[in-house]
């Protein structure tokens, strides 16, 4: 089956779905489902974003239950390093920075390919202040540095302490010392309830719930114990997105197939399908974001090699998509050969995160994310399979046009973040990792408006209670999402989903 016409069998049967659930006679209102237990506000998922609603609603009164389905807390927000771009912090002010939400939200449209949502950017922007002020206060610590990464206009951008493991391990700590919030992992969300006037009235879930496959789990897992779980004021869907479904996403973009991640297993398009059948709207499917052991834009320190030529064949400081499309192409033309990079110690230095530069030295970056020290340029050759005589020319060639100040081969920029690109010392010890593009992130999701809240496909207006935050929504970042904007949208949707969803009347 091609992708168009999986594409259009999906929003068919996303269309029907809609339809039922709106409909006055839908067959979810006609349950009137009567309930095991009954909270104020049901968070699904516990990554930031799940985390941050938990907390934002209980500190607005609400008795929160967060479930996740996994056996242990945070997904893929866990494993990440939860960049943060931040307009007006602390950091900010004390450089004397001029920044406004305006500019972030600009600089997020340009990345975007003109697919994003300026106005939703904007509500973000706004608010990244204030999300930088909720974690402080409740013990997220950041290393001090304040950056300027790539595609932003101003240096805004936090690293926390410990990257993702260690901002979650701090909120998680805060909220046990809160009595209104519940937490279950082993809990899986199947299916969202409504009342006979419309309004989500809770979730049906499975407790005791064992995860399997990312191939197989959605569709034929039936471990667990159903429960319907009342939600007086909403239900937040923070869930991720789906890089682990290999057949959705090659459905939406058939060369993604074959394409690694290194996301949770648990990053399926299950929780997807659940908000479809409840009558929201899908959107941005088609569109994909690539990630690496290393971050992007380091990438420009260093010197790609395709190892069937040995020769350089591209702009090292591309954006992370046009990074990744070239490499795959050039694999499909060279016998899926992975390309290789190649730094010096200047070179690693110049790193925005040196705790991944570690890690990878270490064999602890996961899939090809490993980065190997080599006393000569012969010895690095021999492991890649190249010619050292071929990549020594291109890499005194390089040397020669970066001393010129113009790559007039590939137009490399020769400057980022306020750092210099550099000539390599080619007299060792030299540095090298294979650039295998990894599908970490899935821009499409479910359709929301500025507080979060999912719209429904059949007319347009939001599902009273229900709402969709963080990575699992789709729409903000368009073609290509800029880099630390993800951790962003997570915490300020998830407080502005928890407030709307707090001062809901309590059914």
């Amino acid at each position: 089956m091609t992708s168009s016409l999986c594409r259009r069998k999906f929003l068919q049967t996303a269309a029907a779905a809609a339809a039922a659930a709106v409909s006055a006679g839908g067959a979810q209102a006609q349950d009137k489902p009567s309930f095991d237990e009954t909270f104020d506000i049901i968070v699904v998922g516990s990554g930031i974003a799940g985390t941050m609603a938990a907390l934002s609603a209980a500190e607005q009164g609400a008795k929160v239950l967060m479930i996740e389905k996994m056996s242990r807390l945070g997904g893929t927000s866990r494993i990440s390093g939860l960049n943060f771009a931040c307009v007006g912090s602390p950091a900010q002010k004390a450089k004397g920075i001029q920044d406004s939400p305006e500019q972030l939200a600009s600089d997020m449209y340009k990345v975007s390919g003109s697919m994003g949502d300026y106005e939703k950017a904007l509500e973000m922007a706004k608010n990244t202040a204030r999300a930088e002020a909720f974690m402080t206060a409740r013990g997220v610590k950041w290393d001090g540095r304040l950056l300027k990464l790539g595609g932003h206009s101003q240096p805004r951008v936090l690293i926390s302490e410990g990257d993702g493991a260690g901002l979650l391990n701090a909120l998680w700590k805060y909220m046990e010392g809160l009595k209104n919030v519940t937490v279950r992992v082993h809990c899986k969300a199947d299916e969202v309830l409504f009342d006979d006037k419309k309004a989500v009235a809770g979730l049906k879930v499975r407790e005791n719930y064992y995860f399997d496959t990312p191939e197989s789990d959605d569709l034929t897992n039936r471990t667990g114990v159903e429960k319907k779980i009342r939600a007086n004021q909403g239900v937040i869907f923070a869930t991720g997105g789906y890089a682990r479904d290999k057949a959705f996403r090659s459905a939406e973009v058939p060369f993604l197939a074959g394409v690694a991640t290194t996301t949770n297993p648990g990053a399926t398009s299950g929780a997807l399908k659940i908000l479809v059948k409840a009558g929201a709207q899908p959107m941005h499917l088609s569109l994909f974001r690539f990630a690496y052991p290393q971050p992007t834009e380091d990438m420009i320190w260093g010197v790609m090699i395709d190892p069937a030529t040995s020769r350089r064949f591209l702009n090292e400081g591309l954006t992370r998509n046009a990074l990744a499309q070239s490499v795959l192409l050039r694999r499909m033309t060279n016998g899926d050969k992975k390309p290789f990079i190649i730094y010096d110690e200047k070179a690693l230095g110049k790193f925005h995160n040196l705790n991944r530069v570690q890690r990878s030295l270490n064999g602890l970056n996961g899939i090809d994310g490993t980065m190997y020290k080599y006393d000569s340029l012969k010895d690095l050759c021999a492991a890649y399979g190249a010619d050292p005589k071929v990549v020594a020319d291109e890499l005194e060639k390089y040397n020669k046009l970066i001393a010129a100040g113009k790559d007039s081969d590939f137009d490399k920029q020769m400057e980022r973040s306020g750092r210099k690109v550099q000539t390599l010392d080619l007299s060792g010890p030299l540095y090298a990792m294979v650039i295998n593009p990894r599908l970490n992130y899935t821009p499409g999701g479910i359709r929301t408006d500025l507080r979060g809240r999912a719209i429904a496909l059949a007319d347009g207006k939001p599902i009273e209670g229900l709402y969709v935050v963080g990575e699992a929504s789709g729409g903000l970042h368009g073609q290509e999402r800029m880099t630390a904007c993800s951790m962003p949208e997570c915490c300020v949707f998830a407080m502005l989903a928890a407030e709307n969803a707090a001062q809901r009347k309590r059914q």
